[in-house]
């Protein structure tokens, strides 16, 4: 079986602000000006994408772009390496590329990648958190037409829990919402094995979970569930924001709207207690 990998997307993030910084220590010149040079066989469209880690960067356009630019010869090694594998298949193909949404994919690549996730939920459990049967009982009931379809996404879901067991697992801090532990997902029998399974990663060193009682009333996550990924180098990977819907999603990554979902995240925290202390 697979196993989660910063896939394709988060090379090409990579590479795509790494380019924009040496465009920006060669004098900042603007992308028109450097596709104005027409021996890079660039256009406007392409170097932008490229850029912002939207499109898969052929090693010869790279290198062209490092010589233009003035870069050391490691370093454009370096990015002409990094080049080679954006245009590599992502883990999560061997499901089937329709097992993902195309608005997801990208989550997929960056979670394995994160050394650090920060979740709010209101009402379901985190998938990486979920049981087998819980994760079938979401989908069945999200998705009751799609029959043969729902079991490879379980087994994605629960692939993607491995990240959890590696040698250097992410941490992972879950704030649950006394709702999600109530709600009977799957019926009671379900519900106390998930419930089960939450004690037990509960106890692991890098695993975090509190819950936000009814009683604690109104709080600063009311409005909105969320994810927010933080990366080793953030330099290189800036934190990211994660929102969902059932149909699309928001990848937010402008530093104050990091801030702004850091600050939910604390202050919605603040009212929880640990899942240790929880008395339902």
């Amino acid at each position: 079986m697979a196993q989660p990998t910063a896939g394709p997307t988060v090379v090409r993030r990579q590479l795509g602000r790494r380019l924009r910084r040496l465009r920006q220590i060669a004098g900042d010149p603007s992308i028109d000006e450097v596709v104005a040079h027409r021996h890079l066989g660039l256009s406007r469209s392409k170097l932008y994408k490229l850029e912002r880690g939207q499109h898969p960067a052929k090693p010869q356009d790279v290198a062209m772009l490092c010589m233009f630019y003035g870069a050391a010869p490691d370093e454009a090694n370096a990015l002409t390496a990094l080049a080679l594998a954006t245009g590599t298949h992502s883990w999560w193909h061997v499901f089937g590329d329709d097992a993902v949404p195309a608005w997801f994919s990208l989550y997929v690549e960056l979670e394995p990648a994160a050394a650090s996730i920060r979740t709010y939920e209101a009402e379901l459990i985190p998938g990486l958190l979920q049981t087998r049967e819980y994760a079938e009982a979401v989908y069945r009931a999200m998705n009751p037409d799609d029959g043969d379809d729902i079991e490879r996404r379980v087994q994605l879901r629960l692939q993607r829990q491995a990240i959890l067991d590696r040698a250097d697992p992410p941490r992972l801090h879950a704030v649950l919402s006394e709702g999600a532990i109530r709600r009977a997902v799957g019926g009671t029998e379900v519900m106390t094995t998930q419930l089960d399974k939450l004690r037990a990663m509960n106890d692991r060193p890098t695993i975090t979970i509190d819950v936000l009682p009814f009683s604690a009333g109104a709080h600063a996550s009311m409005e909105t569930t969320f994810v927010l990924l933080d990366f080793p180098d953030a330099t290189e990977d800036p934190p990211v924001v994660y929102l969902e819907t059932p149909i699309s999603a928001a990848y937010l990554q402008k530093p104050e709207d990091v801030n702004h979902f850091a600050t939910l995240f604390k202050n919605t925290q603040a009212r929880a207690v640990p899942l240790q202390e929880f008395q339902p």
